[in-house]
This record gives structure tokens, sequence and C-alpha cells, in this order.
């Protein structure tokens, strides 16, 4: 009996449930309400089980009904999915765009190129995911991402194009008060606590990038850590752009460690990463241009 059951009854069922009523279903998806109360009826009887409570007002779910709605949501987004998947197949356009990103890139330029994207590829389903250090190589290289967006130089590979894409600028920071920014300049941080982000790869296995000194905490992500800078629990260097505001409001103090650039500025390089030998779909292509152009137009 459940393989009778049909994509239209499961739609109706989400229809009352966001609409309220079995009237205002059938006003929203432009049915008769005979259509829409026939619709949920047979599935009643098809699942052995009662959807909706009508003895009030109006119709409420039943506790199954409640239950049952999610998975009803799941299985349109599903068959919603593979028609996508088809649609990609026919014209060509990819039907999904996957960017592994590394959280210090600033996320302006980086958005206003995905906004075009949806702006032409309004189909195309994009999935990004923050992954720092060597995060966007290996996504790209064997998580099967389309693109990566690193800011480190230190990682390569063979089968990778690894295209500039801007810059940014890291700057040394601490709480005030915290020892180090009372420290002579250069600072000697070489006895105090690094807080730092962790690479959740093997590529820099044994090899600490950007620790200063002996001592390090290691974090997932950016909010940890300026968090943990804020509270003065040790120093760090942090993108320009994400603590402008706190060294402005006096929240974060900007330090210069030994062994890092003048004043405690680094600027490092963006790199978008992509797969050799793989010509990049019209979405895909989308981005790349979009991005690399705004990028040297900011350069």
């Amino acid at each position: 009996m459940l393989d009778s059951i049909t994509l239209d009854q499961l739609r109706m069922l989400v229809a009352i449930a966001d609409a309220g009523s079995f009237r205002a279903a059938a006003k929203r998806v432009h049915r008769a309400q005979s259509a829409v109360s026939h619709a949920i009826a047979t599935l009643e009887s098809q699942l052995g089980i009662e959807l909706f409570d009508r003895d009030g007002y109006r119709a409420t779910l039943t506790d199954e009904g409640r239950v049952l709605l999610g998975d009803a949501r799941r299985v349109i987004a599903q068959a919603e999915g593979l028609r996508a998947r088809a649609r990609s197949f026919r014209t060509g356009v990819e039907a999904t765009l996957d960017i592994a990103i590394d959280p210090f890139i600033r996320l302006d330029t980086f958005a206003a190129a995905l906004r075009v994207v949806h702006e032409r590829y309004s189909q195309v389903a994009v999935r990004v995911h923050a992954a720092p250090m060597g995060g966007p190589l290996v996504a790209v290289r064997d998580g099967g991402s389309s693109f990566g967006l690193s800011v480190s130089d230190e990682f390569h590979d063979d089968a990778l194009h690894m295209e500039p894409a801007g810059r940014i600028t890291l700057v040394a920071v601490a709480a005030p008060g915290h020892a180090v920014t009372r420290a002579a300049s250069p600072a000697d941080v070489s006895d105090q606590l690094n807080i730092v982000i962790a690479d959740p790869t093997t590529l820099t296995a044994g090899v600490d990038y950007g620790v200063g000194g002996p001592r390090a905490w290691r974090v997932d992500d950016l909010e940890t850590k300026r968090a943990l800078l804020i509270a003065g629990v040790g120093w760090g260097s942090m993108p320009l752009h994400v603590v402008e505001d706190d060294i402005a409001a006096g929240r974060l103090s900007r330090i210069a460690p030994q062994g890092i650039g003048p004043g405690g500025e680094t600027p490092m390089p963006v790199y978008l990463i992509r797969r050799k030998g793989i010509a990049p779909g019209p979405a895909a292509a989308c981005f790349r241009d979009v991005l690399l152009g705004a990028a040297g137009s900011r350069t």
C-alpha cells in the first residue's frame, strides 16, 4: 500500500501544515478544497493513521502527523534534488557547487561572487564549509570540492591550480593589560601562551605554522580564538578585518612580537584552488571569474 503514496499527497500534507487549514492550503496550491481533503483522506487510509485532528474549528496535526510531516518534507526535498540533478544533466549546469573556505578569508567579495552565481544559476545548490590551514587543499584534492580558498602558500600539490585571489593582513593582538602588551617592541613572546588555529588535516603534522613559542593552545575556529584573546588568555595573530572593531573599541591591542613582520603585521596571499584537467561547469566558471575579477580590482 505504501507504494501508492504520491508526492502530491505529501505536498498536500505540507501545504495544510504550513497554511494552517484545508481551505488556506487549497488556495495556496490552486486546487479545490475537496481535492485537498481527498488527497489527505487517501494518504491517511494508506498509512493507517490519522494525520489531522478534525474535531476542533481548525484541523491540527496529530502527534503522528507532526512526526510524519518532517519525513514528508525530506522526501519532497529529495525528489526536488533528483529533478534538479536530472535538469543539470540536460543543460550542462552542475547541480551543486561545493566550496571549502579558510575562515581567515574576507567574506564580502566571496559572498558577492556567490550572489552573482545565484542570480544566474538559481537552480544550483551551493555548499560552503569552513576548512582552515590545509583543509581547502585537501577538500579539493580528496573531498570533491569544486574550489578551495586558502590564505596559505605553504601547501602545494601538482594536481591542483592555485590562482591568486587577493590578500589579507594578519595582525598580532592581545587583551589590554596582558603582559605582552607591556613588553618592549619587538616583544619576546617565547614564554607567552599563543592561541592558534588547528589544522584538521595531516599536511602540517609535526610542523607548527604560526606558533610563536613552545606554549600553544589549539582551537578549531576564529570565534573561539577571538574570545580567548579578548579574555586575556594568550596572544595570537588574527585577520585585521575580523578584529579591527575590537581594536578600535579597546577590547584588543596590537602587539609586535619578535619573528613577525613590522608592527606585528603579516600580509597573506589568498589562493583559489581547483583541480587541474577538469573544466569547471558554468556555475563554477561564473564564480571563479567574478571572484578573481573582483580580487584583481582590489589589488
